[in-house]
């Protein structure tokens, strides 16, 4: 009895993990509907490093990352991360480390410092 309901019981965890965020009307076209999933999967994002504004995701704001390339090969440290973070427009910033697990959603507002072993920046990207 128990080895049937265990297929049952999967398929039912499953599509409840699946449908989990914010909620979809059924008579929304489609486009409207894949805008508002990639529109939720940003809101839930947060920053690995724990600096952020007070205003969260920044209403609106973007990164901008062209103007620090010129930071590369320096020690990346909190104040030179903020700073940067500061200067690029970003809300959030985050520093990745070689081998560190990492969430791979794209989070405009967000500036990665992406350092080597030794923290030295190698590169300065926004997402």
């Amino acid at each position: 009895m128990i080895r049937k309901l265990i297929p049952f019981l999967l398929v039912a965890s499953l599509t409840a993990c699946a449908n989990t965020g914010a909620p979809r009307s059924s008579s929304a076209p489609a486009s409207s509907s894949s805008s508002a999933s990639s529109s939720s999967s940003d809101a839930g994002t947060g920053s690995s490093s724990g600096l952020s504004s007070a205003s969260g995701y920044g209403g609106g704001k973007t990164c901008d990352a062209a103007a620090l390339q010129s930071q590369i090969g320096q020690k990346a440290t909190p104040s030179v991360m903020e700073d940067l973070r500061t200067r690029s427009g970003s809300s959030t910033a985050r520093m990745l480390r070689p081998g560190q697990l990492v969430t791979m959603e794209y989070n405009a507002t967000r500036l990665n410092l992406i350092v080597d072993d030794k923290d030295v920046m190698t590169a300065i990207r926004c997402g």
